[in-house]
């Protein structure tokens, strides 16, 4: 009895658009997972000549993607005497021989798994008013909904989203039916080491928790600017780096997957943070990178650590501040939206140019972006020998996607370059015109020239060893023959897959703003 395969990896909005294109005409497959069965990944590349997933194929027969599975069905409907797919799929799929390739066979060795976390200290959990314990996470969300967040003003500073000591009092004595001298206990606690839950707006915090006018706010909004400051990490931290980030990652994609839009495969960014219920435990769970120390990984530990990260705060930022749209806007969005990383600061900027390019000046910058006088710290985690391929796996194009997406230390550079690749055979980035002897490249490779090569001539050299096939034929055969070849650099689209989100505002990462209205004369 024949079938329909699919190969996929977790977390692939085109993957599950597709699947549930089928699933809404009850109609059946069988599933090949190469995040779970990676091994499958040359099975898939071998049977269909793609780089990307899904890639479907109708018993032996390739079909192609998601969007080639959809035109297919469209065109049989319209041309065939079936009334439907799934009649289709009974006579001219299931109906016929099952495949005898076994580079579809479902795989039967043990899955791939994520290593699991180690359990959380219960010392940190909060008492309560009353008596039961609870989480840090889950006092946050139960104060940020009893708490006003006002503007407070005092001489010429704003503290956005505060609240006095004695509205805490006030509110907390009425919720919990406790006396005034409790609930200031109660607000101690949550100020002092180790909760932390609330803090004095101040950026010197040397107060302690008093009822009066002291202006407080809870920590979850005190660092906007800093992307994993829900909270202070005071518990354990996974000495396991590596999995400790795929968590993450999985359980983002777990939430963005649930926002995609089934029929185009957009994604609803704003929609996670004010709908999605698992949201404000990925706010609490990614703040134990706080403990993460980058300089006890090798180089290619933290190559791949750097890429994952990168990938995973991008769309984490897409979910929290919003998706620049301007490039102003964008300027800010990658040089000010941080996360603390082993108690230290990174911005995108940071972690690409400073870290994964080696320390190198970003694109139009005069300087290398770490100072290795006065930042030596972040400096030392510059990466030797950097790698140029990064600019090929940074943040996942909306269209298609590699076949990997967790980057690991033992395969990294077989990783990146079936990424590159899976980049170079996209007619955006890389396209040739033998007749004009002109190539078309990504902005990228002009940005980032001397990353690549020595020079632009060469870059169609470098270009050449991420090509395949008649694509690779056909640029050999123009660099053999003519002596000089033409390159041209395509606007750089920067569209991303949202369908559905927030512009970005610069203004939303500074919580005490300085301000000259309503100076008192």
């Amino acid at each position: 009895m024949g079938r329909i395969t699919v190969f996929t990896i977790q977390d692939c909005p085109h993957c599950l658009r597709s699947k549930k294109y089928l699933d809404n005409r009850s109609v059946p497959f069988v599933e090949i997972s190469l995040s779970t069965h990676p091994s499958k990944r040359n099975d898939m590349l071998s049977l269909s000549d793609r780089l990307t997933v899904p890639q479907f194929f109708f018993n032996e027969d390739h079909i192609g993607g998601a969007d080639d599975l959809i035109q297919f069905v469209e065109d049989m409907e319209s041309t065939t005497n079936h009334h439907s797919f799934l009649s289709y799929y009974e006579s001219e799929i299931q109906g016929k021989d099952e495949s005898t390739d076994a580079r579809l066979d479902v795989p039967t060795s043990p899955p791939v798994t994520t290593r699991i976390a180690p359990p959380r200290e219960y010392e940190q959990s909060i008492p309560m008013p009353g008596g039961e314990m609870a989480s840090v996470l889950e006092v946050t969300l139960l104060l940020t909904k009893l708490l006003p967040r006002e503007d407070k003003r005092f001489n010429w500073t704003v503290y956005k989203k505060s609240f006095t000591g004695t509205k805490f009092v006030q509110v907390v004595m009425e919720h919990f039916s406790i006396t005034e001298e409790e609930a200031i206990q109660f607000g101690s606690l949550l100020k002092d080491e180790p909760h932390k839950v609330l803090t004095h707006v101040a950026e010197n915090d040397r107060h302690s928790f008093v009822n009066q006018g002291l202006y407080y706010r809870l920590q979850c909004y005190h660092t906007p600017s800093v992307l994993n400051s829900f909270r202070i990490w005071n518990e354990r931290v996974d000495i396991d780096f590596m999995s400790l980030l795929q968590r993450l990652k999985k359980r983002l994609g777990q939430i963005e997957v649930a926002v995609t839009n089934e029929n185009d495969g957009t994604v609803q960014y704003s929609n996670a943070r004010h709908q999605h219920p698992q949201y404000s435990q990925f706010e609490d769970a990614v703040c134990e990178l706080q403990g993460v120390d980058m300089s006890r990984m090798n180089r290619d530990t933290r190559l791949a650590f750097g890429i994952n990260l990168y990938n995973v705060m991008i769309k984490y930022a897409f979910m929290k501040v919003g998706i620049a749209t301007t490039a102003s806007s964008r300027n800010a969005f990658f040089s000010n939206v941080q996360f603390n990383i082993g108690g230290a600061l990174f911005s995108f900027n940071d972690l690409e140019h400073g870290i994964l390019r080696g320390n190198k000046r970003p694109a139009y910058g005069l300087t290398p972006q770490f100072n290795t006088k006065t930042d030596q710290t972040r400096a030392s985690l510059a990466l030797p020998d950097p790698d140029c391929r990064i600019h090929f796996a940074l943040n996942c194009g909306a269209k298609s996607c590699p076949p990997i997406k967790n980057f690991t230390a033992d395969a990294i550079d077989e990783e990146l370059r079936i990424v590159a690749q899976s980049f170079a055979e996209q007619e955006e980035n890389v396209r040739m015109d033998e007749t004009t002897n002109k190539v078309y490249l990504t902005k990228i490779l002009s940005w980032f020239r001397a990353d690549f090569s020595t020079s632009k001539e060469l870059l169609p050299s470098k270009v050449l060893t991420f090509l395949r096939g008649d694509k690779r034929d056909k640029l050999q055969r123009m660099i053999s023959s003519k002596p000089t070849i033409r390159i041209e650099f395509n606007i750089y689209d920067w569209g991303t897959n949202a369908s559905h989100f927030e512009p970005f505002d610069n203004n939303t990462l500074t919580i005490n703003s300085k301000t000259l209205k309503n100076i008192i004369l």
